[in-house]
């Protein structure tokens, strides 16, 4: 099926060239401008490092080897004449298989569109070629993006880079497996229920899920629809610092889009005056023995250096919130897969054999439910963020594990999902077992960092979730954090 690696060989520089795919932005900014290296060379390297580790991990499923090296050149041109465009300019990026690259492969993951081809960038894109990043391909999704895992039938499954046997997380991990690897510096991705922060918290990196509408989207053909839950186009990176500057990037002009607002900059306090609230269970999520006992140490070591509460989060019975989330995300699917078949792909009648059972009973679900029940289950999820913004009254940010488990094993090809049960208590497999999905409800930015502990080689993330539009002050945090726990 896919070829094999030897131990850790994903984690860790093959050479000494190699080095340089585990940079910072920060770091390869300042090496290109020294000219310690051309952006030739460093896109060179990662190429020939995706060429030896990619058929193994399987994160990329379209790699733009002369693309990418024709950008490379345009960089390095521009560097030569002292015209950069910015930190990005000849560093290489990945890209997510559910968003659109005029002139890219665009396959959603989809085994009836292995051959479609887009014809537009969305407004992240350009950001991303605005800044002069370099883009090395597209990374692998399960379909349409619709579960926590990474795997579908057209590509299979992508691996942990920690540990073979088990999924990088979804549904970008694709994108967080390529930078956990090496394969790229920054990996573009979303988040429409955890899908930046899930493979983050898997794959040992760092996911940032930005507030409601703080990231632009060129919505259409229906301009004023709010995606349901709230996506947001994100990226995975390796340290806070990387995440804070794509967050910034693609936080930008409107590009008409009517939702969009702009992100307030710092509040100007200091992260030792802000509160943590640290709820264990995210209200009554069951979360496993192990990962409770790891955050738990975590946090106790932090409340040295860190105002840290212990708070109970007052959210509904866990399976009640996940049914919702795939109620409201089955609206948004079944809509865009009325949008293929009205364009020739119709993935229930012609090619329901092409896709997964839980794929076919959310776009099912979509066109059976009607428009009043639609607006009873936002009247639900309305609850959850007064909820949310209660908790938040009380501290400045929430802190609970990213996931309720250390890590999901693959299963069999394009039918890998989550747990169906933790410590003996029913989760829905789908999404049930992260502790992610209820924010993508309420629009708080939220964003996941990896703990020091791991388990069974396997690494885990915790969760801060800010207040409504507090994302610079919350990355803020986050970085202290980071560094708390590498000290």
């Amino acid at each position: 099926m896919i070829d094999s690696l030897s131990e850790n060989e994903a984690l860790n520089p093959a050479t000494s060239d190699e080095s340089v795919c585990f940079m910072s932005v920060e770091k390869l900014a300042e090496a290109l401008a020294r000219g310690e290296f051309t952006s030739r060379e460093l896109v060179e390297t990662h190429l020939r490092r995706i060429d030896r580790i990619n058929p193994a991990l399987n994160a990329y499923v379209t790699v733009l080897h002369d693309d990418a090296l024709d950008e490379a050149d345009a960089s390095d041109r521009r560097r030569r004449g002292g015209t950069t465009l910015g930190p990005l300019d000849g560093v290489p990026v990945s890209v997510k298989d559910v968003e659109a690259m005029a002139g890219v492969r665009f396959t959603m993951g989809l085994q009836p569109l292995s051959d479609n081809v887009s014809t537009t960038d969305p407004p992240h894109i350009r950001s991303f070629r605005g800044a002069g990043a370099v883009i090395l391909g597209k990374t692998n999704t399960p379909e349409m993006g619709h579960k926590g895992v990474t795997d579908n039938l057209l590509f299979g499954p992508t691996l942990n880079p920690h540990r073979l046997t088990h999924n990088a997380g979804g549904s970008s991990g694709g994108a967080a497996s390529s930078v956990a690897s090496g394969l790229a510096v920054l990996a573009q991705g979303s988040d429409g229920g955890g899908s930046l922060r899930i493979p983050a918290a898997m794959s040992g990196v760092v996911g940032m899920k930005a507030s409601a509408f703080a990231v632009p989207e060129e919505r259409r053909p229906d301009a004023f629809q709010a995606s349901v839950p709230f996506q947001s186009i994100g990226a995975l990176a390796r340290d806070v610092s990387d995440a804070r500057f794509v967050t910034t990037l693609l936080a930008g002009e409107p590009n008409r889009d009517p939702a969009w607002a702009p992100m307030p900059s710092r509040s100007g306090r200091r992260v030792d005056e802000m509160t943590i609230g640290f709820d264990a269970t995210f209200g009554n999520f069951p979360v496993s023995g192990e990962v409770l006992a790891a955050t738990g140490t975590a946090m106790s070591e932090l409340s040295s250096r860190f105002a840290i509460f212990e708070l109970q989060t007052d959210l509904p019975d866990h399976e009640e919130l996940a049914v919702l989330w795939l109620r409201l995300i089955s609206v948004q699917t079944a809509f865009n897969a009325q949008s293929l078949a009205e364009s020739g792909t119709d993935l229930l009648r012609d090619h329901r054999d092409q896709i997964p059972d839980e794929l076919a009973a959310l776009i099912e679900t979509g066109f059976s439910l009607s428009a009043i029940e639609h607006r009873r289950d936002s009247v639900a999820r309305s609850v959850v963020f007064d909820l949310i913004e209660d908790a938040l009254d009380r501290v400045d940010v929430i802190a609970t594990p990213t996931l309720t488990v250390a890590g999901v094993p693959n299963g069999p090809w394009g039918r890998t999902v989550g747990p169906s049960t933790i410590e003996g208590r029913a989760v829905e497999p789908t999404i049930g077992w992260a502790l992610t999905y209820p924010l993508n409800f309420t629009g708080h930015p939220a964003i996941s960092i990896p703990l020091p502990t791991r388990i069974n080689g396997l690494p885990l993330g915790l969760q801060l979730i800010g207040r409504r539009w507090s994302d610079l002050d919350l990355l803020d945090l986050a970085g202290a954090i980071e560094e708390a726990f590498a000290a």
